[in-house]
């Protein structure tokens, strides 16, 4: 929590707004369209990026997410592009009290399911998913590619070059979690500032696992926003699109 409470005024200057809309919109669209998509729960929204592309598109969205500085952010963008979405502060395990069963899908991107460090937590959140989605519900999951990061174990990755602000990842590895040092540079102020935050090193196998327990069933597994398909040796970070499981 205290990684985005501080991160938060920085976030949307390392990810573009613009450019998520250009990169993802027509992937999103094309399986919402094929699954007869129409309420959808961004339940790990952040600054609001998804949400208002969503909302944009016609989509009708809600959205969540635990921390509350992400929110007030959310709710500021969604103000100053006069969007207007319901947003809660929840945890995924209270998904179900929060908004009960309505949704056709659910979207969890941005590496945030593996912020939890326990296979109980992470069972609690998908079981509570599955809860709000209405029958013939879908799921899309994005996140790193652990299996890849554990085995490559590089800690220096470049992340992004924007008008005062240079990002890039330092990486330190242990056994069951990855700790993920955001370092920013500003070329305006000279100040360097590190930000800390710990995942789960949830690999793929143990995620099918975890799904399949909580009742769900995967579909596809994609490499990128463009369909190819997620080569586990290779690619940096699937997008699981999941359905439930017929009873």
């Amino acid at each position: 929590m205290e990684f985005y409470d501080r991160f938060v005024d920085k976030y949307d200057v390392l990810v573009s707004y613009e450019n998520r809309v250009k990169r993802e919109a027509n992937f999103y669209d094309y399986l919402f369209k094929k699954h007869n998509i129409n309420t959808i729960l961004d339940c790990a929204c952040g600054t609001g990026h998804h949400v208002m592309m969503l909302k944009h598109m016609g989509y009708d969205i809600k959205g969540s997410d635990l921390s509350p500085a992400m929110i007030d952010k959310a709710r500021a963008n969604l103000k100053e592009n006069s969007l207007d979405v319901t947003l809660k502060i929840s945890d995924f395990k209270d998904l179900h009290k929060n908004f009960g069963k309505q949704f056709d899908a659910v979207i969890c991107v941005g590496n945030s399911l593996p912020h939890l460090l326990t296979d109980e937590d992470l069972t609690l959140a998908l079981n509570e998913m599955n809860a709000v989605l209405n029958e013939n519900g879908i799921l899309i999951l994005e996140q790193r590619n652990y299996d890849k990061l554990l085995k490559d174990k590089k800690r220096f990755f470049p992340v992004a070059f924007r008008e005062n602000d240079v990002f890039f990842y330092v990486l330190d590895f242990f056994p069951s979690e990855i700790i993920f040092n955001i370092i920013n540079i500003n070329t305006s102020t000279q100040t360097l500032d590190t930000y800390t935050t710990k995942y789960n090193a949830l690999k793929m196998d143990k995620l099918k696992e975890l799904l399949h327990t909580s009742g769900f069933q995967v579909i596809e597994l994609y490499e990128d926003y463009d369909f190819a398909k997620f080569n586990i040796k290779t690619s940096e970070r699937p997008i699981i699109l999941c359905s439930k499981s017929k009873k």
